[in-house]
């Protein structure tokens, strides 16, 4: 039985795509193990239902806020001693320390379980993925589900050249790379030639959804974002701005967890635009299992990303993915990556222009005044979700190479 380990700078629920891989490979037959960190109170209570599923698979380290608060603080405080260092000294462990929380401990806990790989879910955890498989004599591989030094726009950038400091470090080590979109692979070989990324998208399991006729003309349409946070730059002040230019009624519905100072900013916003209060609703975080049936009551998925950062330009979030599984039509703004993906996949949606709120409405309007053309958009878009954009398809390249570096 081969054995596999991953390891995570955040929680289960905060980190979908690692626990499709790791489920994958334990229906496989592999014995998985997943080493995790807490990073958000809010998904503590969904960490459960995962957990829960494959009891023993995941184990937590560093503290967190409630259990061990004596471990939390003393690794916040390490990691930030170790952020001030790392300007002056580059001695082993202190960029380490300063890029993780729990570096050290998940080095630790990583040592003692005897795998044949490791995968390391994130920048952070691969420091500790390399130093553990030189003891164990273990592979290494590393998922790219963002290019972490391209999130930072100066390269002055305290945090931009801790991150291109462990990418330079520890990349040229690892045994396989995969990335979560075309445009992070290209850009990560262009720096770093050694590499050959293998895409996997982020896409999810088939689902068996019964799509109903929302939106009639006339009648409000229902626009839908959704995100672990629902915060700052992330292209919503645009969509309330366009809302004004939409010729029927129009209710955005956010979901995710929403700090209260942004929820004052977005009724503000409506304020300031005359628009309604009850024409943006906020919903509190669900389960993952739950969101593409809670999807199927709205008509349109927003994606609308910004390129504040290049990360942002050329990341695919799961978004897309999410929207036509769960037969959404698709309103994309125009980043690099998004763009090619409607080349790709016209037939998804529409694009819009991220700094130009009259391009969207008239995105929003075209499907407002034609709901057939919203209905047949949502249906090819399920029926793309269940025959190509799946897990179940995306899925094999995955397990293609695992089965090839364990060969």
């Amino acid at each position: 039985m081969k054995k596999i380990t991953f390891i995570t700078t955040g929680q289960p629920t905060t980190n979908p795509r690692l626990v499709k891989e790791a489920e994958t490979l334990l229906q496989l037959g592999y014995q998985v193990k997943v080493i995790c960190c807490f990073y958000q109170s809010w998904a503590l209570e969904f960490d459960r239902e995962i957990t829960d599923r494959n009891p023993g698979m995941y184990i937590y380290c560093g503290g967190d806020v409630k259990r061990n608060k004596k471990m939390y603080i003393f690794s916040r405080l390490r990691q930030k001693l170790c952020m001030l260092l790392f300007s002056h000294i580059k001695l082993s462990g202190i960029a380490e320390n300063a890029i993780s929380r729990t570096h050290a401990e998940a080095l630790c806990t990583a040592k003692k379980i005897k795998t044949d790989v490791y995968i390391a879910h994130n920048l952070g955890a691969l420091p500790a993925a390399v130093i553990a498989a030189k003891k164990t004599k273990a592979k290494v591989g590393y998922d790219a589900e963002d290019m972490h030094s391209g999130q930072f726009t100066s390269k002055e950038d305290e945090m931009y050249l801790l991150n291109k400091y462990i990418e330079t470090k520890y990349f040229g080590q690892t045994d396989y790379f995969t990335a979560a979109s075309p445009l992070i692979a290209s850009l990560y070989r262009q720096e770093y030639p050694a590499l050959q990324p293998i895409v996997i998208h982020n896409v999810f399991p088939k689902t068996n959804l019964n799509l109903k006729r929302n939106h009639q003309k006339g009648e409000c349409l229902k626009l839908f974002w959704f995100s672990q946070t629902v915060g700052e730059n992330r292209g919503l002040e645009l969509v309330i701005e366009a809302m004004t230019s939409t010729g029927d009624y129009v209710e955005l519905n956010l979901l995710g967890h929403c700090p209260l100072q942004y929820k004052l900013k977005i009724q503000n916003l409506l304020h300031y635009h005359k628009l309604r209060k009850d024409q943006v609703k906020f919903h509190d975080p669900i389960p993952a299992d739950e969101l593409f049936r809670f999807a199927t009551q709205f008509d349109l998925g927003l994606a609308s990303e910004t390129d504040i950062s290049l990360n942002r330009d050329i990341c695919l979030t799961n978004k897309i993915y999410t929207y036509i599984q769960c037969g959404l039509a698709l309103i994309a703004s125009d980043t690099q990556a998004q763009k090619q993906f409607l080349e790709q996949y016209p037939s998804t949606g529409k694009l819009y222009d991220k700094s130009n709120a009259n391009s969207l409405s008239d995105c929003i309007n075209a499907y407002a005044n034609d709901p057939e053309s919203l209905y047949q958009t949502r249906l090819r878009n399920y029926q793309l979700g269940q025959s190509e954009l799946n897990w179940e398809t995306e899925s094999i390249k995955f397990i293609k190479v695992i089965e090839t570096i364990n060969s």
